[in-house]
């Protein structure tokens, strides 16, 4: 594939989704362009050969750029990962939500990758005795399919990293040590294609957000214009949007509405949707 065609490819994958791929991504979607290419057999006329007559295939084809755009997000996850957000839940956040909603709360995973944020947070819920309402969220349709089988390799536990709350999973580990979350778990979890990027669809009446390492794949623009949408149509007054740790120094008050004030708790930082003044 040529430079300049290659180049479109990645130009088309932001537009649609909001990505910017880094270097090492861009390798790997490179890769998959070559073997998709190879399976199509663009010598037999299945695709024209020829410069630029994959972009072109793609822009005619729904399915293969849906394809593409799940070869080009990164997926890696485990089971209550960056523990400490966890502990601040426990500890605050759900049972402060809780007490004012009879025991009940909203939550959102917006980037749920492969399902093991949101199985976190509805466990973690689930022991605390507080009925939870779940919508799991990810532009990429692979992953949202795992994420409805509820089937964990080992890796998805980390020995250190979230140790504290896996007592949670004991009851679904399996004898060779992966984990399956049981049905009945699963249908509690509403499942939803959504592009961020685009700012259709987004659940109401969200109590907690979670949309963890989405935005460093998004420029400042995007970021401002997906956390307008999250704050403004999403979150409920006195609610809680949660980012990884390593991107909480990159969203600033450039990018921030009023209504959305920083806080922390020890070395946790977090967002609070602030209540209107009367």
């Amino acid at each position: 594939m040529e430079e300049n065609e290659f180049s479109e490819i990645i130009e088309l994958i932001t537009q649609r989704t909001g990505i910017i791929p880094r270097d090492s991504h861009k390798t790997g979607i490179r890769n998959y362009i070559n073997k998709r290419l190879e399976s199509l057999e663009t010598t037999s006329g299945v695709i024209p050969d020829g410069p630029g007559e994959y972009y072109k295939y793609l822009l005619l084809n729904q399915d293969e750029l849906i394809n593409l755009i799940n070869s080009s997000t990164v997926n890696e996850t485990y089971f209550f990962r960056e523990e400490a957000q966890f502990q601040l839940l426990h500890s605050k956040i759900f049972p402060e939500i809780s007490s004012k909603k009879n025991g009940r709360i909203n939550i959102w995973s917006a980037a749920s990758s492969s399902g093991e944020e949101i199985y976190s947070l509805y466990l973690l819920a689930q022991s605390m005795g507080i009925h939870a309402e779940c919508i799991a969220s990810d532009i990429n349709t692979n992953v949202l399919d795992n994420c409805r089988k509820g089937v964990y390799r080992k890796s998805a536990v980390r020995t250190v990293d979230g140790a504290k709350y896996q007592y949670l999973l004991t009851s679904f580990k399996k004898n060779d040590g992966t984990f399956e979350i049981p049905e009945y778990i699963r249908n509690k979890i509403d499942f939803k294609r959504i592009n961020l990027s685009k700012c259709l669809d987004f659940p109401k009446n969200q109590d907690v957000i979670f949309i963890r390492n989405v935005f460093i794949y998004f420029s400042n623009e995007m970021k401002k214009k997906v956390i307008d949408k999250l704050v403004n149509e999403s979150l409920n007054e006195d609610g809680y949007l949660f980012v990884s740790m390593n991107e909480v120094a990159s969203l600033d008050a450039t990018l921030l509405p009023s209504s959305l004030e920083k806080l922390a708790d020890g070395k946790i930082f977090y967002f609070h949707k602030k209540k209107e003044m009367p």
